[in-house]
């Protein structure tokens, strides 16, 4: 099956770390046999970027079977990514190509964007545990997507998708999570969660996240999945 990896990306100007991590992360990407798109979700300004709504996109842009959605701050081996591919390319439904989240501090993040040092030579700490964290990379078949709808586009901002994009494959697809492992080292930026760079409308995309994926949570079917990835309410 032809794959293709897909890097969502909007350049809202408020922070320098993320075009420096795509760059770098895109540098990672050139290096690997697959093709490469970096999509955005057509917005504008600062309003909160639409991560969904630039997957879908994606899937417009290329014919490929499996895609790759990896995040513009995210390093994963190509040995991994490799592995996640055959998983998904063997049964429908979410792989994720990692087991543990790796974030890298703001200084050595600094040094591995300038290639100085290697992510495994630098100081990290592991987020949530693992076989925990799930959104910075997802591989999946084609026919899965189409199993859920699309990318649930209600979604803006950060947080909260994760967990119901998760939930909506696991049932969709009846297939639990998969996960490749070895480490996703991920490079600093400031967090989406907090910090003055958050505008008004940053803080309410959360919120409005949050109250959103308790209803994908409390879905049980796949009727009612599609049904919420629709726009319904």
């Amino acid at each position: 099956m032809k794959a293709a990896i897909v890097t969502a990306f909007r350049d809202r100007g408020r922070d320098p770390n993320r075009p420096a991590n795509l760059k770098r992360v895109s540098e990672h990407w050139a290096a690997s046999p697959w093709e490469h798109l970096v999509v955005d979700d057509g917005g504008s300004g600062y309003e909160p970027f639409n991560r969904s709504r630039a997957y879908n996109r994606a899937l417009r842009l290329t014919d490929a079977d499996v895609l790759v959605y990896a995040e513009a701050d995210l390093i994963v081996a190509f040995e991994q990514i490799e592995q996640g591919i055959a998983l998904a390319a063997e049964a429908s439904g979410l792989v994720v190509p990692f087991h543990q989240f790796l974030e890298i501090c703001e200084e050595d993040s600094i040094r591995v964007r300038r290639r100085e040092i290697q992510p495994h030579e630098t100081r990290h700490q592991q987020v949530r545990g693992d076989y925990q964290s799930i959104g910075a990379v997802n591989i999946l078949r084609r026919d899965s997507i189409d199993a859920i709808g699309q990318w649930p586009e209600e979604f803006s901002g950060a947080w909260f998708d994760d967990d119901a994009c998760r939930h909506a494959f696991d049932v969709c697809c009846e297939q639990k999570t998969r996960f490749v492992n070895g480490p996703g080292w991920h490079l600093y930026h400031l967090p989406g969660a907090s910090g003055k760079h958050l505008t008004a409308q940053d803080r309410a995309a959360t919120a409005r996240n949050k109250r959103r994926c308790r209803q994908y949570l409390a879905a049980t079917t796949p009727d009612q999945i599609r049904a919420l990835t629709s726009g319904a309410e």
